[in-house]
């Protein structure tokens, strides 16, 4: 028997498909629908058990048929099943459709999302931590989504510590995977020290992103103990763990960027005060030069010179007056010669002008030595300077114990007449933030001191 080849056998199951099933009427739920440029249909028709492609090709598309196509709707489908040959996939080429009103599986989904609604799970939503050091990622290892999530982290971050829990997020399995994952960070968010749980799978079909919708893995992740970013499939898709999370993102991607953005703000901020600080310091260092130069090149310089001049001439004249006294000596007493002699080496003006030269020398370096005390001067200056910026960033201020509280306006609570009681109010600190309920509102609780009584008295 000859073999056949892959083309040959694809067209005889073609041919047996088409001959055999030209006209069938199929039930199910719509799913998946997409309107193609061409304006053809296509989507899935689906029970419990099984998927079937379908299509409907313009020419048989109405405005009737039309009507009909809505996803989560229960049809009656006519047609005749076909092959595609280059996929091998069959499909139910529709030439009519009938609704038989709302597919159950939306309808339950209707019904869970009023659920959530009325009981509060869509609402109090907790603020992501601005500088999280630790985040744990529940995904499965083969998605797309966590390959961009661990690039956009890397490259915006340094020092995040990234713990993945592996999970199916599609299939049979995976709402009982996901759930154990929700219940694992519940458990051991603390002794961790977790920061942020991100649940999150990439793009895919409505069936494939479903158990995202399940009411239990909604609730599960709403009661979650630490902040969350639900980043499930792209922006068109939204499911109920979408609208249970602390932070629902577009894109996985988008769930990274929001993660990292305080850290990469901080990082800008940072990068403009050097470079303000290193331009001031220039500016400074090259006024200060200027003036250093412009002084030793004038001042001191016109200064040393015209005291040399003017000593120059005494030490002139002195020497004029000497030898005249010296040959007057010599003249009226040859005896004392020898010690004149003497005497007038003792007072010879080369010496003191040696010593005028020393004393210039000394001068100089002086106040070169004067120059650098200063210039070091002002650089220790300019390094508390800076040491008392980077102290009062907000990060450094929370280290030493201080806290911020705001608002759920986001205004500064700075006095009691700020807030009112039963007001909800949040306490920022270090490593997260504090809500509260304001049940009474006190006065100082320590004495007002006088501090005009206490200067009269000094």
């Amino acid at each position: 028997m000859n073999p056949l080849s892959v083309s040959e056998l694809t067209k005889q199951i073609k041919d047996l498909l088409e001959w055999n099933f030209s006209e069938v009427y199929v039930e199910g739920e719509i799913s998946n629908l997409k309107f193609s440029s061409s304006q053809h249909v296509y989507f899935n028709l689906i029970d419990q058990k099984a998927r079937l492609s379908c299509v409907i090709f313009k020419t048989n598309l109405n405005e009737f048929i039309q009507k009909q196509l809505v996803n989560g709707q229960k049809v009656i489908a006519i047609g005749r099943i076909s092959l595609y040959e280059p996929h091998g996939q069959y499909h139910l080429v529709i030439s009519y459709i009938q609704s038989l009103g709302d597919g159950l599986k939306y309808k339950k989904l209707e019904e869970d999302k009023k659920f959530l609604l009325e009981n509060g799970y869509l609402e109090n939503k907790r603020p992501l931590p601005l500088f999280p050091k630790k985040v744990i990622i529940i995904t499965s290892l083969q998605a797309a989504a966590l390959r961009d999530i661990l690039n956009i982290l890397k490259r915006r971050t340094q020092g995040l510590e990234i713990l993945i829990y592996h999970t199916t997020v599609q299939g049979e399995n995976a709402k009982g995977e996901i759930l154990e994952a929700i219940n694992f960070v519940n458990q051991n968010y603390s002794k961790l020290s977790l920061d942020v749980c991100i649940l999150t799978r990439g793009g895919g079909s409505v069936e494939e992103l479903w158990v995202f919708n399940d009411l239990d893995i909604a609730i599960a992740f709403k009661n979650c103990k630490i902040p969350t970013i639900s980043a499930i499939g792209h922006q068109i898709d939204q499911t109920l763990c979408d609208l249970v999370a602390d932070k629902a993102a577009e894109t996985p991607s988008a769930a990274a960027e929001i993660l990292t953005k305080a850290h990469l703000e901080l990082e800008s901020r940072v990068l403009m005060l050097k470079k303000s600080i290193f331009s001031n310091f220039q500016r400074m260092f090259n006024l200060k030069m200027g003036v250093f130069m412009s002084l030793k090149s004038q001042k001191l310089i016109k200064s040393i010179k015209s005291y040399i001049e003017v000593n120059m001439l005494k030490i002139d004249n002195i020497s004029s007056l000497i030898e005249h006294k010296v040959q007057n000596i010599i003249f009226n007493n040859s005896k004392k010669f020898l010690s004149l002699q003497n005497l007038i080496r003792s007072q010879n003006p080369l010496n003191k002008l040696n010593t005028q030269k020393i004393i210039y020398l000394q001068l100089n370096d002086l106040n070169f030595s004067n120059m650098q005390k200063l210039l070091e001067n002002k650089k220790h200056t300019l390094e508390n300077l800076t040491n008392k910026i980077l102290a009062l960033s907000p990060q450094n201020v929370l280290k030493r114990g201080f806290s911020i509280t705001y608002t759920k306006d986001k205004k500064i609570v700075k006095n009691i007449n700020d807030v009112n009681n039963n007001d909800t109010i949040y306490t920022a600190v270090l490593d997260g933030t504090i809500e509260s309920i304001v049940s009474k509102k006190r006065g100082l609780m320590y004495p007002k001191i006088d501090t005009k009584n206490e200067n009269k008295k000094h």
